[in-house]
């Protein structure tokens, strides 16, 4: 999160054109996004288990990577397995 900085549940939506990386909360029944950012001039990065900036609260199960936008804003995405990190990965970067 932006405000509080704890681990939350989101499901993700990449767009390729635009290139756009949307997110919405789960537990939501509607269909809006809550966030979402241009992927164009953003850097994509696998981090180590160590690599979660301090003050990030909540349980860091591994399998980080790390996405900067061309504002500087810093967004550290957990995925359910090192393929699926991959696999992120591997879609974001063309997009970039």
């Amino acid at each position: 999160g932006h405000k509080r900085k704890n681990w939350k549940v989101r499901k993700f939506v990449l767009r390729a054109d635009p290139a756009f990386l949307h997110y919405y909360d789960p537990t939501k029944v509607h269909n809006k996004p809550v966030g979402g950012f241009s992927l164009r001039g953003c850097l994509v990065s696998a981090l180590e288990d160590n690599g979660v900036p301090a003050g990030v609260k909540g349980n860091v199960q591994g399998n980080l990577f790390k996405i900067i936008t061309k504002n500087d804003i810093h967004y550290y995405i957990q995925a359910s397995s090192k393929a699926e990190r991959v696999q992120w990965i591997e879609a974001i970067k063309p997009l970039t």
